[in-house]
């Protein structure tokens, strides 16, 4: 079969072939039909992220399709013929699960129906997307909040006196970060964004408060909504992390998860005479299996139920490696697209 592969860190992608694998105990493999483009597969390509001497390496993530055989002991509702979205577990360290090829494997609990009512477009849209921001506010290395699943057997925690922010709500990422922190019931979401190209967007998913991210005076804005109270905050996109942390409450400790790890010098953050924490996180389904399952389970009712609704999609048909490639250049220079990239297969 065909796969867009790394053979080479820093320079760009290539086409390969690949046998067509086979699936084990657990594993689900799938006809691929669409593959969600992201940063991180830039950074992958361009930093050699995860890659760990195991070149070449097939790239994509975030997986829709249509399963076409089963290993031993997955779950009754995947059956030959279903839609389905899934993300990848870089844990197995194979290019078996990946999602720039033909046919990928995935494992059946980090796998879920595409709803009757949506396409695989919708599916893969979501996957790394909505897992990072889940994992960075309520994943155990993050701000390790507990979520108010509707099945908990212990009572919920109540979110609606609670205010978060989002920076870096206009990306990806960040849309369903607001969409997330509004599901989980949080009183007041406080975002930075380009308010005139994604203010209406945001509020329709539930922030409360969208400060343009284009001003001279954001902090002063956001510090002039929340105080010296803020203890929970959330950074989609940035390298420097001094935004995030200057806006932590000085006399409280807070704590600012992110999805890119601190690549520069801080500035100025403020006296934080409780301390602070400044943590990043791998959106990784696979990291907290029991998370994981849970997400995947509810996901898919959530979709349909409207409630976590996706955020729109460019397509490159049929595996373009120079389409692809520029993609990924973009994200590498900094020109995001502005909507997610999806290969159709």
């Amino acid at each position: 079969m065909d796969a867009l592969m790394v053979e080479t860190v820093g320079q760009p992608i290539i086409k390969g072939r690949r046998p067509i694998p086979t699936p084990s105990e657990g594993e689900v493999l799938i006809k691929v039909t669409v593959v969600g483009l992201n940063p991180y597969e830039h950074r992958i390509r361009d930093w050699g992220l995860f890659v760990e001497g195991r070149l070449p390496v097939v790239l994509g993530n975030d997986i829709a399709g249509t399963i076409t055989s089963l290993g031993p002991n997955t779950p009754s509702h995947l059956t030959p013929g279903t839609h389905v979205f899934g993300q990848t577990n870089y844990l197995k360290r194979s290019n078996d699960q990946s999602g720039l090829q033909e046919y990928a494997l995935l494992d059946a609990y980090t796998v879920a129906p595409v709803p009757s009512n949506l396409s695989d477009d919708d599916g893969a849209s979501l996957v790394c997307n909505f897992i990072a921001p889940f994992w960075a506010i309520f994943g155990a290395d993050g701000l390790a909040l507990p979520f108010p699943f509707e099945d908990e057997d212990e009572k919920p925690v109540e979110y609606a006196a609670q205010t978060i922010v989002v920076i870096g709500a206009g990306s990806n990422c960040g849309k369903y970060a607001v969409q997330i922190c509004a599901l989980a019931g949080f009183g007041r979401i406080v975002v930075t964004a380009d308010a005139a190209r994604n203010g209406d967007e945001l509020r329709s998913y539930g922030a409360t408060h969208v400060v343009d991210r284009h001003a001279a005076d954001v902090a002063r804005q956001i510090r002039g909504l929340v105080g010296d109270e803020l203890v929970y905050a959330f950074d989609a996109v940035n390298m420097d992390h001094t935004l995030g942390l200057s806006l932590l409450s000085d006399s409280r400790k807070g704590t600012l998860a992110c999805n890119v790890p601190k690549m520069a010098e801080l500035g100025d953050v403020g006296e934080k005479r409780e301390g602070y924490e400044d943590r990043f996180v791998q959106g990784q389904s696979h990291n907290q299996p029991e998370l994981g399952a849970k997400v995947w389970k509810w996901l898919p009712v959530w979709m349909e139920e409207g409630k976590v609704k996706s955020t729109g999609w460019d397509v490159i048909e049929g595996l373009d490696v120079e389409r692809v490639n520029k993609v990924l250049d973009d994200h590498r220079d900094g020109r995001q697209p502005p909507k997610q990239v999806h290969v159709h297969l």
